[in-house]
C-alpha cells in the first residue's frame, strides 16, 4: 500500500494545500502536459463523523465506491463537502494503488450554538420547519454555527418548503443581536407575505385587563407581523407595566398565530394570542450592599428610601438607585456604578436585592469661573463659594449655590441701590478624568 495523496482544508479555504505529491504515472517528456491522474475508488471512508451520518456525507460528496475519479474530481468533492456547512475543517488522504484506491475524508463537524429563529412562517409549525431544514441539514437541532454555509442550506430548505406548499414569498436571512452585541441569532423571514395583525388577545390577564393591554399595543397592529417584533414589544413595553406593580416575575408565552376571522376593517390577516403569567406581587425585603467604602449601609439605605414591605415596583427601585448615585456625587464620586441582583422569597412574596457598588475615584474641586460680572461682583460672589480647590467636589452644590447664594447676592445688590446686571445664571461643569478634578463655570446672562 502506498499513500497516493494527503490534503487538508480549513473551512474557508478556496483551494486545498497539497502536502505530498503522488507518483501515479510514468514520467512524461517535459514538452508534454501530464494527463489527469485517475484512480478507481475501492472504498470511500469518513473519520470524525458524530452527528452526520455516513450515507448523508457520502451523498453530499458526489462520489461512489467503484467509480473512477481524477484528483480534480476528488478536489471538487471535498469542496462540496466544505460548502455544505456541516464541517468546520476537512481533509482527505488517498492510499493504495490506482486500481484500488482508498479515499478517506477526515472531518471536524460544525457545532451549533446560535439560535435559529423562524420569524414569520405562520403557515407551519416549528416541528414542520425543523423537519424541512433537516432534509438539507440532518444535524439541525434549532441552532446553527455562527459562520459557515449552514445558513445558506437552511435558506434553501425553507424556500423549498414555501414552494411545495405554494406559499408566495422569498426567504431572507439576517443575523441579529441585541444593541450590545450579545445573544446573536440567525433570523429567517418571509418577505412579500403581507401578514397583517387583525386581532390580539392576552389570556390570563387580570391585574391589567385584556382591553388595556390591547389598547397599549397599537404598534403591533401598525406593522406587518413579525415574531421578533411582537416578542420584543411584549418585553420592552408591556412587561414593565407588570413590573411597576411589583409583579417582577410576570411573563408572556410565545405568541400563537392563526388566521383571523374576516371583518370589515381586516379582510385577511392574523389573530395573535399570547398567554400572560402575571405571577405574585412582591414587596421590598431589604438591600444587601457590597463594595462600598465611602458610605455605610445605613447611609445607603437612607438614600435609597425604600421601606420594608413597600411594593417592589421597578420605578421605585430606579428612583432609589438614582438617589444613591446622587448621594455619591455629593461626596465627589462622579462615576459611581450600581448593579443589582434580586433574590426572591416566594413563600413570603418578598424580594431582597444584592446591590454591588463600584465607587470609582473621588473627584476634587478645580477652578471656579464667573462669567458676565464685573470684578467687584465677581470677587464678592467668589468668597461665598464654600468648596475650596482640592477639596472633595460636591456634584449638587453648583445648582444649590445658584438657588441660594446667587439669589441672596442679587438681593444684596438691590439693598445697595444697584440693579443686577443679570437675569439668569447657567452653571456648567468640565470634568478632567486624568486629573480627577471638576472645573465649574457660572455664566451670568
Amino acid at each position: 500500500m502506498r499513500d497516493l495523496k494527503t490534503s487538508s482544508r480549513p473551512r474557508a479555504a478556496a483551494r486545498l494545500v497539497f502536502m505530498a505529491a503522488a507518483l501515479l504515472a510514468p514520467a512524461l517528456a517535459p514538452a508534454q502536459s501530464p494527463p489527469a491522474q485517475a484512480m478507481r475508488l475501492a472504498k470511500i471512508e469518513f473519520e470524525g463523523l458524530e452527528r452526520v451520518t455516513r450515507d448523508d456525507a457520502l451523498a453530499r460528496s458526489g462520489l461512489q465506491a467503484g467509480q473512477t475519479a481524477t484528483l480534480e474530481q476528488i478536489e471538487e468533492s471535498a469542496q462540496r463537502l466544505t460548502n455544505s456547512g456541516l464541517f468546520r475543517n476537512l481533509g482527505y488522504t488517498i492510499k493504495g494503488t490506482t486500481d484500488a484506491a482508498v479515499l478517506t475524508f477526515k472531518v471536524e463537524e460544525m457545532r451549533g450554538g446560535v439560535r435559529v429563529v423562524f420569524d414569520n412562517f405562520v403557515w407551519f409549525t416549528d416541528e414542520e420547519l425543523g423537519a424541512a431544514v433537516r432534509r438539507r441539514v440532518p444535524t439541525f437541532d434549532g441552532t446553527a454555527p455562527e459562520s459557515g454555509g449552514a445558513t445558506e442550506e437552511i435558506t434553501k430548505a425553507l424556500q423549498e418548503l414555501l414552494r411545495e406548499r405554494k406559499v408566495e414569498g422569498t426567504v431572507e436571512y439576517m443575523p441579529s443581536s441585541d444593541p450590545a452585541g450579545r445573544h446573536p441569532e440567525h433570523v429567517f423571514t418571509v418577505k412579500g407575505a403581507a401578514l397583517r395583525v387583525c386581532s390580539l388577545s392576552f389570556p390570563g390577564a387580570r391585574a391589567l385587563t385584556e382591553e388595556e393591554l390591547v389598547r397599549k399595543s397599537t404598534p403591533v397592529f401598525d406593522n406587518e407581523y413579525s415574531r421578533i417584533f411582537v416578542v420584543g414589544f411584549l418585553e420592552s413595553t408591556l412587561l414593565p407595566l407588570y413590573h411597576e406593580r411589583g409583579m417582577l416575575r410576570a411573563s408572556f408565552a410565545p405568541p400563537r398565530v392563526t388566521r383571523a376571522a374576516p371583518t370589515e376593517d381586516c379582510a385577511q390577516g392574523l389573530a395573535v394570542s399570547t398567554t400572560v403569567d402575571e405571577g405574585s406581587i412582591y414587596v421590598w425585603g431589604g438591600a444587601e450592599w457590597a463594595g462600598q467604602q465611602a458610605m455605610t449601609p445605613q447611609e445607603l439605605d437612607l438614600a435609597l428610601g425604600i421601606r420594608l414591605r413597600d411594593v417592589a415596583g421597578t420605578s421605585r427601585l430606579e428612583k432609589g438607585l438614582a438617589a444613591v448615585r446622587k448621594a455619591y456625587g455629593r461626596k465627589g464620586y462622579l462615576a459611581a456604578r450600581l448593579t443589582t441582583a434580586p433574590e426572591f422569597d416566594d413563600a413570603s412574596r418578598r424580594v431582597r436585592y444584592r446591590i454591588n457598588v463600584e465607587e470609582g475615584p473621588q473627584y476634587r474641586m478645580g477652578t471656579l469661573t464667573l462669567d458676565g460680572l464685573d470684578e467687584r461682583d465677581t470677587n464678592n460672589l467668589k468668597v461665598r463659594w464654600r468648596i475650596l480647590p482640592g477639596e472633595p467636589y460636591d456634584e449638587g452644590y453648583p445648582e444649590e449655590f445658584v438657588r441660594k447664594n446667587v439669589q441672596e447676592f442679587a438681593k444684596d445688590i438691590l439693598r445697595e441701590g444697584r440693579k443686577p446686571t443679570f437675569a439668569k445664571v447657567a452653571p456648567s461643569v468640565r470634568v478632567d478624568h486624568d486629573k480627577r478634578t471638576a472645573d465649574v463655570t457660572l455664566e451670568f446672562k
